[in-house]
């Protein structure tokens, strides 16, 4: 062979054996040491006080056996790995490939750095990648949490851990149950995917397919979550909460359950304060409320719901509040409902439409029995007009009203407390011909009603009495002080119901 194709040859052999020298061999020490064969293999067995040594990496164990050949070892005992990233494992059993520097740990398995620590029965453990992966169960802990699952993934150089398979997490109010889930045990911040459920001290229970939560901060992110208390059942989309402050914020399809009642309150943003016990929604929110063959809504610019740690016993609706139910709809500047005792409070312009009654008073409230409305009473300043088949007005108007409905929520009577003034224009049998027009002034008075038109009326206290002919009618007295017929204010389904509107007007948009 010539010289420089000799040259060349080596040349391309150089790389393979500066490959080769590459290879680390694990050096040892021990206070006994033999040479044994087994199937024609050399292997070396080692006693007491066993060390092994490959770079930066050292193994301490009661006894081994080194096979020289394929540069690994098997460890028993009081086994230990010291890293090179100050971090330790602790095992019964030790199985390592010195050529690919892999650990396979077997049997009450301790990895240790820092405060963090792992614990299972089988791990495998990568030297140069810092890489430890057990599949048959683990634990986790460092100085805030506590954690278990099947799985777990984590670097010695990196804050990162990947966990899945049966995940619980423990923090330190709370225990999480989890598909699979990331945690820097730097920043404290673990990640879920898939379902997870939270049970907290306080029994409340959160369920999410997705979430973070950070100790530090204190701050949790829940996807499409549901949250579960004694008192409700929140739903969104998403929602965030602070533990220092206590406060969840929710956003995009907040659904709120409210146990023990029918009442459902929808929303795009929510705030719930745990130390206060009050739940604000707010950007269109509506209320529902389940009812046989029928159903209750309302809307407004905010609703809150509150009460003691027991249950939620208050609603109120602020500014804009309108709802519809068939045969009864209103609106005002706020509501109140006091859920206990099933009653409901309007302030500030209330009106309210019954029928063929239009119902206003300083404030209104009205009391349901098995969701009918049974009464409503109406305080200051009371007015009830209802339009006839002729176009006409009756009129009723006093100091305080007390109206009782029967079971098709049909006003029954009308009692009339202080300053009672009525009009009301009687017709014949066919109720296509005006009789008169019937002027009343009464302080107190009773109206009694079928199917929502004045059946009878009964006078206290010296009545007096006017009927004026048709003819004879002008046009001052058609009319009590302070009439004002509001029927282009009476909401419909759509104003009330949001969605609905939004429906509409995708439909008419095709």
């Amino acid at each position: 062979m010539k010289l420089y194709q000799l040259i060349f040859l080596l040349i391309l052999l150089f790389p393979f054996v500066v490959s080769g020298q590459k290879k680390e061999k694990i050096r040892y020490e021990a206070d006994e040491l033999k040479f044994k064969r087994v199937d024609k293999e050399p292997i070396r067995k080692l006693k007491n006080n066993v060390i092994f040594r490959q770079g930066d990496t050292e193994v301490r164990c009661d006894s081994a056996n080194f096979y020289n050949r394929r540069n690994m070892l098997e460890a028993f005992g009081n086994v230990k790995i010291i890293n090179s990233d100050s971090s330790t494992i602790i095992s019964e059993i030790l199985i390592y490939d010195g050529n690919n520097k892999i650990a396979k740990l077997r049997g009450n398995v301790i990895y240790i750095k820092g405060n963090e620590e792992i614990q299972t029965n089988k791990l495998d453990y990568y030297i140069d990648a810092k890489k430890g992966l057990y599949f048959d169960g683990g634990k986790l802990k460092d100085e805030t949490n506590n954690l278990e699952s099947v799985n777990g993934v984590f670097f010695g150089n990196k804050n990162i851990s990947t966990f899945s398979k049966d995940v619980v997490f423990r923090g330190e109010d709370y225990i999480m149950y989890s598909d699979s889930m990331t945690y820097n045990t730097d920043t404290k911040e673990a990640i879920t995917y898939g379902f997870s459920e939270i049970i907290s001290d306080d029994s409340v229970r959160i369920k999410s397919l997705g979430s973070s939560f950070n100790e530090i901060n204190s701050n949790t992110k829940l996807s499409s979550s549901k949250i579960e208390t004694n008192e409700y059942i929140l739903e969104a989309d998403e929602i965030y909460y602070n533990e220092n402050k206590m406060i969840y914020e929710a956003s995009n399809n907040i659904r709120l359950k409210i146990k023990d009642s029918d009442y459902y309150i929808l929303g795009n943003s929510g705030i719930y304060d745990r130390n206060k016990k009050i739940t604000k929604i707010y950007d269109n929110p509506l209320l529902k409320k389940h009812i046989e063959k029928d159903t209750f809504y309302l809307s407004s610019d905010t609703i809150l719901a509150y009460g003691d740690d027991n249950s939620i016993s208050i609603l109120k609706a602020f500014n804009n509040v309108k709802f519809y139910r068939n045969e009864f709809t209103g609106k005002s500047d706020s509501m109140k409902f006091d859920l206990e005792d099933s009653t409901i409070t309007m302030f500030n312009d209330p009106v309210v439409w019954s029928g063929k009654n239009q119902i206003t008073s300083d404030t209104i409230s009205f009391t349901l029995t098995n969701n009918n409305i049974e009464e409503m009473n109406l305080v200051k300043n009371s007015f009830i007009i209802s339009e006839d088949t002729l176009k006409n007005f009756n009129q009723i108007k006093g100091r305080e009203m007390r109206a009782l409905f029967n079971k098709k929520n049909n006003i029954q009577s009308i009692s009339v407390k202080g300053n009672g003034e009525t009009i009301y224009y009687a017709l014949d049998e066919n109720l296509e011909n005006m009789i008169g027009l019937n002027y009343i002034i009464c302080s107190d008075l009773i109206l009694n009603f079928k199917e929502n038109e004045i059946s009878n009326i009964i006078f206290y206290k010296e009545p007096q009495a006017k009927l004026i002919p048709p003819h004879e009618i002008s046009e001052d007295d058609k009319f009590i002080e302070s009439f004002s017929w509001r029927e282009d204010e009476k909401p419909t389904l759509e104003d009330v119901v949001f969605y609905l509107r939004k429906k509409i007007y995708l439909r008419n948009e095709k």
